[in-house]
């Protein structure tokens, strides 16, 4: 049979569960470190247990939540170590991705880097959460074009923690995603110049101040938790 006739199969309850889920932590529906009521999601999902349950598990293993035996199930809340070594890994991995799709996708790449950055213009002082969702299409191109489905899926493995920090540490001050929008307008203009030793500096940095405001802000005490409205 041809590739292009195969019929895609249907997620799966657990699947759509997860995938909803995942899409409120990172958009900041929840926040980090908040209790998550299997029941609660069951009644608005109108589904059993059983999926929410699965679901749940599926994003421990993705870092997204915590599940604590007689506890329950929480929203990961990573300590300034923590945000200070996926920031770290952050660097490692882009970096990597950089050079690789500049030498085998530069303009897919490059064509890549500006939608994002149109899309960050568009939401920078009407929609944080649109921003930050630009934000991480930006920062996830590289990856995508670098040709190497090992790089791009270690990458990924991180990717929604790194998507909820964004949201909800700095994707919500103004001034920040000014100096952000900034910081990735120069980043494409040094790709496209082909100026990658710069472009890794600029990361770099980039990604220096970014965990900075990560271990100040977890640093300090938490804000009260916020329930979420599944629709």
């Amino acid at each position: 049979m041809r590739d292009g006739m195969r019929l895609e199969a249907p997620r799966s309850l657990t699947e759509m569960v997860a995938a909803r889920l995942e899409q409120a932590i990172v958009d900041g529906e929840f926040r980090l470190g908040e209790a998550i009521s299997e029941e609660m999601l069951a009644k608005s999902f109108g589904v059993s247990r059983t999926p929410v349950r699965d679901a749940l598990t599926a994003l421990q293993r993705a870092g997204l939540v915590v599940i604590l035996p007689k506890r329950g199930s929480f929203v990961f809340r990573p300590t300034a170590d923590d945000a200070a070594a996926l920031c770290e890994y952050r660097l490692v991995l882009e970096r990597e991705g950089l050079r690789l799709s500049h030498q085998l996708a530069p303009a897919q790449t490059l064509a890549a880097m500006n939608g994002a950055i149109a899309e960050m213009e568009q939401s920078l002082l009407a929609d944080a959460v649109a921003y930050g969702r630009a934000d991480t299409r930006f920062h996830q191109t590289s990856l995508d074009y670098c040709g190497n489905p090992y790089l791009s899926e270690g990458y990924r493995l991180a990717s929604g923690k790194v998507s909820a920090l964004r949201t909800h540490l700095t994707a919500h001050v103004d001034e920040r995603r000014v100096i952000s929008l900034g910081e990735h307008r120069r980043m494409a203009e040094l790709f496209a110049q082909g100026k990658l030793d710069t472009l890794f500096d600029l990361l770099a940095e980039h990604i220096a101040r970014t965990r900075q405001v990560y271990e100040e802000i977890l640093s300090a005490p938490g804000p009260a938790p916020r329930r979420i409205t599944l629709s």
